[in-house]
């Protein structure tokens, strides 16, 4: 349950603020506001000011800003969307994506500030890298390791009483550990567990307990420079995800199939407890990567979505005349439903991924059990 209130939390902070640009940049231009809501419909309770309703909703998820003359040929009306220039209904529709833009560089710079969780390279090291420990990055199913109970962000303190300073020293200590009990000293977030794994040999006679382990470091920067830092991570987050979307696409048309790196909410949810137990720079980290994600996400030509509407009103610029508004509202109902569509299957791959159905499943026997 608090995991479910985190998620909420988070997804509704990165809506607020994405819908706020739409809102404010909407006023800026001159155009009515007839409703700022939180949440979807149906309504729980609104308040009416001036020419504007600000609601809150039983559905959680998400927000919209619903603007006068959005969905019909209201040109008439000066206050209206459909009636502004093209360059105006371009910069509204692109307001979201700018203010989550901007809420990722804010989330990078103040976790810079704090400290934020990186990955340490010999070859270059960073003097502002502090506090290396090798930490769990893969754990393989089946392993020693996973029957152990490691997870992934698991920082090994030690292993037999040695203290364990990167992924060398653990391998050289596994080695003497073949086919016997090894302990190992855990930390996950804040707390310190010992479990103890069996290294087993693999075909090539190599020991192991199905670990992958990458030394993880805090990088902290004095405030100037980690608003610096905060911006370039965000333009190198942004080149990284829309690489993404591009294999994303490739496998859709060519393989016909999802890659298992893409997640839905289910797997937003379980990664966000994830985040969550790791403490607040993994939270914040996360949360920084889900804003430029939905950036990116809205901004995609692809109708139902920001972009989608953008590149109508692209195609209205170079063709000199809008599109039918019936056909253009036929193709966003459409990309909407696809979209959905999407989510879904995406949704039932990752309960099966994470085990939420099992989980699920285990919780009700133990309720039905008392």
């Amino acid at each position: 349950m608090l995991t479910l209130l985190i998620f909420i939390i988070v997804i509704s902070i990165l809506v607020f603020v994405h819908e706020l640009g739409h809102f404010l940049s909407a006023r800026r231009l001159g155009v009515a506001v007839e409703e700022f809501g939180f949440g979807f419909p149906p309504r729980l309770i609104g308040l009416r000011r001036k020419d504007t309703i600000y609601s809150i909703n039983w559905i959680p998820f998400g927000g919209f800003v619903k603007l006068k003359g959005e969905t019909a040929d209201r040109t008439s009306d000066q206050d209206s969307f459909a009636a502004q220039s093209k360059t105006r209904r371009f910069l509204i529709l692109s307001a979201g994506v700018i203010m989550n833009y901007l809420l990722t560089i804010v989330l990078f710079t103040i976790g810079y500030s704090v400290g934020l969780p990186a990955a340490h390279d010999p070859t270059a090291p960073n003097p502002a890298l502090q506090d290396i420990r090798p930490q769990v990055i893969r754990v393989e199913a089946g392993s020693p390791a996973a029957q152990a109970g490691l997870r992934v962000g698991d920082v090994i303190i030690s292993a037999a009483d040695t203290p364990v300073s990167n992924p060398e020293s653990l391998k050289a200590i596994q080695e003497q550990y073949r086919d016997r009990d090894l302990p190992l000293v855990i930390r996950h977030g804040s707390s310190e567990r010992t479990v103890i794994v069996r290294p087993t040999p693999t075909e090539n006679d190599e020991i192991r307990i199905g670990i992958a382990l990458l030394n993880i470091g805090h990088l902290q920067y004095p405030f100037p420079q980690s608003l610096l830092e905060g911006t370039k991570t965000t333009l190198n987050v942004t080149g990284q995800i829309f690489v993404s979307f591009g294999h994303l696409l490739r496998d859709l048309v060519v393989d016909r199939k999802v890659s298992q790196d893409v997640s839905g909410p289910v797997g937003i949810i379980v990664l966000t407890r994830e985040a969550f137990n790791l403490g607040f720079p993994y939270l914040l980290q996360f949360v920084a990567l889900l804003s430029a994600t939905l950036a990116v996400i809205n901004f995609l030509p692809f109708p139902g979505l920001d972009g989608g509407r953008a590149l109508f009103v692209t195609i209205e610029a170079f063709r000199g005349r809008a599109v039918d508004q019936r056909i253009e509202s036929l193709v966003h109902v459409v990309g909407f439903y696809l979209l959905i569509a999407l989510v879904l299957l995406v949704s039932v791959r990752d309960v099966q991924k994470f085990g939420v159905g099992e989980r699920l499943l285990d919780g009700l026997k133990n309720v039905l059990g008392r």
